[in-house]
Parts: C-alpha cells; sequence; structure tokens
C-alpha cells in the first residue's frame, strides 16, 4: 500500500483529498497542527488507512525531522499533496509585517523544504508525486490578496520548475 502525505489534512480541502485517497486504497497521513472533530470521524470510517501526525508546519526547522519520522514509521512516501496554507486578508500598504512573513513561511518555505525532504526518499525510492495546491488567485489576483496571491503564484511557479 502507498503512503500520501497530505499538508493541511484536517478540514477543507486537505481533509477532502485525504478522504478521497484513503477511499481509493492509499494509506494517507494528515498533517496539520492539531486533529479536527471531522478528521477523528474520518479515521473511524478509513479502515485503518487514514493517520493524523501533528506537525506546525510554519516551523520549518522542524521539517526534516518530521519527514524522517514519518518515513520511519510508515516507511516509503509515494505521494505528497502540499495543500496547508495560510489565506491572511489585508491590504499591503496596511498589513503588518509579520503577517507577511506568516504567510511567506506556511505557503512558500514550508512545501520547499517538506518537498526537499520527501523528494529525496522519491528519488532514492525511484519513484513518487508531489502536488501542491494553488489558487485561482495566483493568475487573477483579488482586492486584499495581494500577498496570498504572490505566495499562491509562487507555488505554481514551483510546481513547474519540479517537473
Amino acid at each position: 500500500m502507498r503512503n500520501v502525505l497530505v499538508t493541511g489534512g484536517s478540514r477543507g480541502i486537505g481533509l477532502a483529498i485525504a478522504k478521497r485517497l484513503a477511499g481509493a486504497g492509499f494509506n494517507v497521513i494528515a498533517a496539520a497542527r492539531r486533529e479536527s472533530e471531522e478528521l477523528t470521524a474520518a479515521k473511524r470510517e478509513a479502515d485503518g488507512r487514514l493517520h493524523f501526525r501533528a506537525c506546525d508546519l510554519a516551523v520549518i526547522d522542524a521539517i526534516p525531522a518530521f519527514a524522517k519520522l514519518l518515513r520511519d514509521e510508515f516507511g516509503p512516501i509515494y505521494g505528497l499533496v502540499n495543500n496547508a496554507g495560510l489565506g491572511t486578508e489585508g491590504l499591503l500598504a496596511t498589513m503588518h509585517n509579520s503577517e507577511i512573513e506568516a504567510l511567506v513561511q506556511l505557503n512558500v518555505l514550508s512545501p520547499i523544504v517538506l518537498s526537499k525532504y520527501v523528494v529525496r526518499q522519491m528519488m532514492a525510492d525511484g519513484e513518487g508525486r508531489i502536488i501542491n495546491i494553488s489558487s485561482i488567485i495566483a493568475s487573477t489576483g483579488y482586492n486584499g490578496l495581494s500577498v496570498y496571491g504572490a505566495t499562491k503564484a509562487f507555488v505554481r511557479s514551483f510546481t513547474e520548475a519540479l517537473w
């Protein structure tokens, strides 16, 4: 059974992806800061194919150890879905620098670093897939979401560069 890591897997799009993959027979590890009630319920329905492991992906220095922990516990990671993200609204002129930094840290640095450590394993195993979740705002823009849009445009460009 192939292992797939889904970040932001405790709710929303990430949870929907995790449930769909588990239903298709993959062994799914949903990563998020904390387990949601919805994820707990989905785990009960997934016949042991859906797991949760806590990780705050905004803590970049914790990512290498997290990737190793997953490999040690579950074996090779075949798939990575970089879905975790932050969508803070705000006009650029009035956004606090810490809000900009948080957006860039989670939406840009986290997928790069996590991909780095997971792709190493994939290359050694000779197979694997990475899917990065972006947003339509990356190409259309939206008033009050310039920083978010920029981070999601990065995700799109990063994906193309990985091919």
